[in-house]
């Protein structure tokens, strides 16, 4: 039995590490990794992880860790 609090049919919720891109089994930590070595774009993004090229409907989210990241990386150059 699912522990109370969890959408039972929140499929994503229960997978370790979590997954952004469910067709290709992206994880965060995938994507952080292939920004800190260098994918700036989503295209480069989309070479390195594969995320994205299956349903499409990560994108959004990608994005926004991509986005995130790219802030995080020149606040660091910055400091």
């Amino acid at each position: 039995m699912i522990s109370s609090g969890m959408d039972p049919f929140d499929l994503n919720s229960l997978m370790r590490p979590k997954r952004v891109c469910l067709c290709r089994m992206v994880t965060e930590e995938d994507l952080v990794r292939a920004i800190h070595a260098g994918a700036v774009t989503m295209e480069q993004i989309r070479e390195k992880t594969r995320a994205t090229t299956g349903c499409g409907t990560c994108s959004m989210q990608v994005y926004h860790i991509l986005q995130r990241e790219l802030q995080n990386l020149s606040r660091r150059k910055i400091s």
